[in-house]
């Protein structure tokens, strides 16, 4: 240690393992200058709810003992200026950390602290153990826990268990975390190491269980800095929580843009379906226009809500684009109003009944000109391709849109001159598209023509 420092050695005994729905029912806190423990602190808390049996079992706190202890509110002034200008240190540190952020936010003292975590630097300096648990861990140092699961007996354990940490620290593992801290921040199963490696680009990252199983996939510009987000701010919450704890290691791919960045994110997640992907809806068309025939015969069109499984000339994001797409068509090619179902709220089911008492056209003059729409729908659905910059200065990146759906993406040697498709496109970059991906490629295609290159039928044939 280069300057005298002052550490807060803390355990909580809680209702509960999140804190967003739950509270503390006991606290200790160690002062430890360094060299050894110069004040200690401890109090029962009635947590203002009924103490879960299972936790009674195993901490031994039960309702009765809690019941004329203080309330955190009444104690909090004084753990608030015993842990002020303090490294915070914990076996598990987001755990009481994020516990005593709230209860002393919910008491009004905003606190924030540098933390170390035991459980990150006893991996460090005491590599090779079966469980880094505190009961296992001071089992296999010999160290004594005089009351397991009681928050001063786990306090003095964890105290002891930090002399030997600084007694041991050959490398300078303490000093070298109070200087990043950032560390601290992340997931008690997530190494240093592997976040360290993480760069500072566009790309795309998944986090994985203890099993290796995909359990989040998200994309970013800077692959490090959206990583670390997802382990800042306050939120207390029972799914964050269970999230946060179930991170143990962390994949990257690089993307070169955002916008390969996106559809890199978008296929992942439709291969794996991460349990903690919430946002999925956003893949699902709206809209749709259909094709269908009446009970006379007669073909209609009718913009309607997207269903799975319908067959759909087009879809859309919004039903006003939907109805001036088909009205549009209604006027190129003068189709009977009678025939053409236009969206609103109030006549979502369709209603063929109503075109009873209207003069209908005539039956195969009108199937002409459906036929007639179909072929120009068909042959004027777009075929580009866009060609963007790579992940680094040898390679670009591409992305094949074929026939109104996106058909293949991914990265190629610089591109220089081409004169068919297939001399770019890879077999393997073939993509599931859907209309979320194609949704994002056109408006930035519109955006930047000058990336866009134009293919005629010629050039798309398979």
């Amino acid at each position: 240690m280069n300057k005298p420092r002052l550490f807060a050695i803390v355990d909580i005994e809680t209702t509960g393992n999140y804190a967003g729905g739950n509270r503390i029912t006991e606290i200790a806190i160690l002062i430890h200058n360094g060299k050894k423990v110069i004040e200690e602190y401890h109090s029962l808390v009635n947590p203002q709810c009924p103490i879960p049996l299972a936790i009674q079992s195993l901490t031994g706190i039960t309702d009765e003992m809690v019941a004329d202890a203080p309330l955190f509110e009444e104690i909090a002034e004084d753990i608030y200026h015993l842990l002020q200008g303090k490294i915070f240190v914990a076996h598990n540190v987001g755990f009481d950390y994020t516990f005593l952020v709230r209860e002393l936010k919910q008491s009004g003292y905003e606190w924030q602290s540098q933390k170390l975590c035991t459980v990150r630097l006893s991996r460090k300096i005491f590599p090779g153990h079966r469980s880094y648990s505190l009961g296992e861990l001071c089992r296999s140092l010999r160290i004594m826990i005089s009351e397991r699961h009681r928050a001063m007996g786990d306090a003095k354990a964890t105290a002891e268990l930090f002399d030997l940490l600084i007694q041991r620290d050959d490398t300078n593992c303490i000093e070298e975390s109070i200087r990043k801290n950032t560390e601290h921040r992340l997931p008690v199963h997530l190494s240093w190491e592997q976040f360290n490696r993480l760069p500072e680009t566009a790309g795309i990252y998944m986090f994985r269980n203890n099993k290796g199983k995909i359990i989040y996939v998200g994309k970013a510009i800077n692959i490090k800095k959206r990583v670390l987000g997802h382990f800042s701010g306050t939120n207390t919450g029972l799914r964050r929580q269970q999230f946060i704890n179930e991170i143990c290691s962390v994949d990257f791919e690089e993307s070169g843009t955002e916008l390969m960045a996106l559809l890199m994110e978008c296929q992942m997640i439709k291969k794996h379906w991460p349990e903690h992907n919430r946002a999925l809806k956003r893949y699902e068309p709206k809209y749709a226009l259909i094709h269908y025939q009446d009970i006379r015969g007669y073909d209609r069109l009718a913009v309607s809500r997207a269903r799975s499984g319908d067959s759909s000339l087009r879809f859309f994001e919004t039903a006003q684009e939907a109805n001036l797409f088909l009205g549009d068509l209604l006027e190129r090619f003068g189709l009977s109003p009678a025939l053409c179902t236009f969206y609103s709220p109030a006549t979502e089911s369709r209603e063929d009944r109503r075109t009873s008492s209207i003069t209908l056209p005539d039956l195969d003059a009108h199937a002409a000109k459906i036929q007639e729409l179909l072929h120009h729908l068909d042959v004027h659905k777009q075929s580009f391709l866009l060609i963007d910059k790579g992940r680094n200065e040898e390679e670009n990146s591409y992305i094949y849109y074929k026939e109104d759906k996106l058909y293949a993406f991914g990265f190629v040697d610089f591109v220089q001159q081409w004169d068919n498709v297939e001399d770019i496109v890879s077999y393997r970059d073939k993509c599931t598209s859907n209309f979320y991906m194609q949704q994002i490629v056109l408006r930035y295609a519109a955006l930047h023509p000058e990336k866009v290159n134009l293919l005629p039928a010629a050039l798309t044939s398979s």
